[in-house]
């Protein structure tokens, strides 16, 4: 490999390459460079229309670094240069700030509060018997057969169709919106810069969101649509990009873990068999690992709005700042032994692929429930189903995900 793949955080080759994240380069950071400087690479063209990487960035890789900074929107702030790590044009950053995303406090706890509704305890658990339904469905869909390819006919059904049904979007549109928010978060790897899938999305959601203030209901669509943030409505481009943000984020997290799940248990056989041994005794230690393990998003931006030292090292106002979810949680003064991966680990639930402060992840309750589900349903009907081959892993800087992974399995009678 070159020096750009070796060394750069904005080679998407670093995924496919080493089957994963960049492990051992981000060990090397935390023991050697915590706070290490990512300059920008001449000749990189960046895929998405509007951006380009203009500016070097500063990498955190310790768990303690990357919580703080989480935690301390006042210095490190999501909103004022984006929560992405290239560097937007106007009309491209004005987008990404409409986005709850892209707010800092107090708007951004604001525009959370009013989609929080179907998360709390209490509605959760009157949906789960749907998710429940769905989850059936799925593996009826493939137990007969012995094989399948897990990431599209099992690991992406659940997640999207929970999305759709909690955002109010019709059965009919499912397929659409999901392969428009497949082709954004993919956007490394299409032809395409995702100008026309953007607003293709905001198209149907300026629709939908007309739909949904003429007849209000109790979807998040409807709630965000009819919201109001200091006594006025909110922008139809905030709401929009808020349904853009839940086309990517409503499904890619959880289908990628449900995927690294599977495919821990087959490289960890022994592991598999102790979860088996008990489900329920071992089966949410096993999820909390599997997400401290892989991650399914590796990183987020934010900018730094006044001068700050960092472990020593001197960060100025307007520097960028690579938030590595990735090192965190394989940072030894936290987790021992973090390149084992162990069910049975005491704190894998401090892991920080979630998030953490202001920006946790508003569905991690949600992708829990459906991941447990889901596993346990495969555990019950398929047991043994393992990889058919090599899994096709991502070229991406965002995203730890497989393209692809077909499997295997005894069919059921």
């Amino acid at each position: 490999m070159n020096n750009f793949v070796d060394f750069n955080l904005i080679a998407p080759d670093f995924v496919p390459d080493n089957k994963g994240p960049a492990l051992e380069f981000f060990k090397w950071m935390r023991e050697n460079q915590p706070v290490h400087f990512n300059d920008i690479v001449e000749g990189y063209e960046c895929p998405m229309e509007g951006a380009s990487m203009s500016q070097g960035f500063w990498v955190l890789s310790k768990y303690e670094d990357v919580q703080s900074a989480s935690r301390n929107t006042k210095v490190f702030s999501s909103g004022e240069q984006g929560p992405l790590l290239w560097d937007m044009e106007p009309h491209r950053l004005a987008e990404q700030q409409a986005g709850i995303m892209g707010k800092d406090d107090p708007e951004h706890a604001a525009l959370k509060r009013l989609v929080v509704p179907p998360f709390l305890p209490k509605n959760l658990a009157a949906y789960t018997p749907r998710i429940a339904e769905k989850v059936k469905k799925i593996v009826d869909d493939v137990a007969s057969k012995g094989e399948c390819e897990m990431v599209f006919d099992i690991a992406s059904r659940l997640p999207v169709a929970t999305f759709c049904e909690l955002m109010g979007i019709p059965n009919e549109d499912q397929e659409k919106i999901f392969n428009l928010g497949n082709a954004l978060a993919d956007v490394e790897n299409q032809d395409s810069d995702g100008a026309a899938e953007l607003l293709e999305l905001f198209a149907y959601c300026d629709a939908l969101s007309a739909k949904k203030r003429e007849n209000p209901d109790d979807s998040m669509l409807s709630l965000y649509a009819n919201g109001e943030f200091e006594g006025e409505k909110l922008p139809q481009e905030a709401v929009n990009m808020f349904f853009v943000t839940l086309s990517i984020a409503g499904h890619e997290t959880t289908r990628n873990t449900l995927i690294h799940f599977f495919r821990l248990m087959n490289e960890y056989p022994e592991q598999y068999e102790l979860l088996k041994s008990d489900v329920d005794k071992y089966l949410t230690g096993a999820i909390n690992e599997v997400l401290r393990y892989c991650p399914p998003v590796m990183q987020f931006r934010r900018t730094c709005l006044e001068d700050v030292e960092v472990r020593g090292q001197q960060l100025k106002k307007g520097d960028k700042v690579f938030l590595s979810y990735v090192s965190a949680n394989r940072d030894a003064d936290v987790f021992e032994n973090p390149d084992v991966f162990d069910i049975t680990r005491t704190n894998s639930a401090r892991h920080l692929s979630f998030g953490t402060g202001p920006h946790t992840c508003l569905g991690a309750r949600l992708a829990v429930t459906q991941l447990s589900l889901l596993i346990k349903e495969i555990i019950n009907r398929i047991p043994d189903i393992r990889p058919k081959g090599e899994p096709e892993y991502l070229r991406s800087i965002w995203f730890h995900a497989i393209m692809s992974m077909p499997v295997e399995f005894t069919a059921e009678k």
